[in-house]
């Protein structure tokens, strides 16, 4: 891992203390369950507000992964842990928001490099241990109860940025409970 991404991960996990005795709305917190979403095939996350708003500007950071050889991505056997961390925008003023947003992912992968020959449309290594972090864009759906605590949902389409690949079409979803 580059010294970038270590560093961006630092200051993401050191960060959030910083954020939480500041002016987070603890109404617009929340926990989510993700499916194919930033931080691969599933990861739970931290998404809160930065200013006391149910929408406008706000953080997100997580932990996720998937087991290498799912979907045909790979030949190879093992795990990729990925640590997505991103900033997004909510836009609306009711329970239906757009949702807007960037962000990296550095990744961790454990695993058994394999030789296999390449399948017909598959790009070679999109998740090997030669990558170490990716970016993402991120434009979506999302449904959050105003000032209430109950059940979130979230759609959305989020692009895969790396160095060797142009990009990598992607989306997802994510169930969540406001704090």
């Amino acid at each position: 891992m580059n010294k970038t991404a270590t560093l961006l991960i630092l200051l993401a996990i050191f960060s959030t203390p910083v954020y939480s005795q500041g002016k987070l709305s603890k109404n617009a917190s929340q926990f989510q369950l993700e499916a194919f979403g930033t931080g691969s095939l599933f990861s739970i996350k931290f998404d809160s507000r930065i200013l006391k708003k149910e929408n406008g500007i706000g953080f997100s950071i997580g932990i996720g992964g998937s087991p290498l050889g799912v979907l045909g991505e790979s030949c190879n056997s093992g795990f990729q842990l990925a640590i997505p961390v991103g900033l997004n925008y909510l836009i609306g003023k009711t329970k239906n928001l757009l949702e807007l947003g960037v962000g990296i992912v550095p990744i961790i992968v454990s695993s058994t490099k394999v030789f296999c020959l390449p399948k017909p449309g598959i790009k070679e290594d999109f998740f090997s241990e030669n990558m170490d972090a990716y970016t993402y864009l991120l434009a979506g759906y999302r449904f959050q109860p105003v000032h209430k605590k109950r059940f979130t949902y979230r759609l959305f389409i989020s692009p895969l940025l790396q160095k060797n690949f142009a990009v990598k079409f992607w989306g997802g979803g994510s169930v969540g409970i406001r704090l």
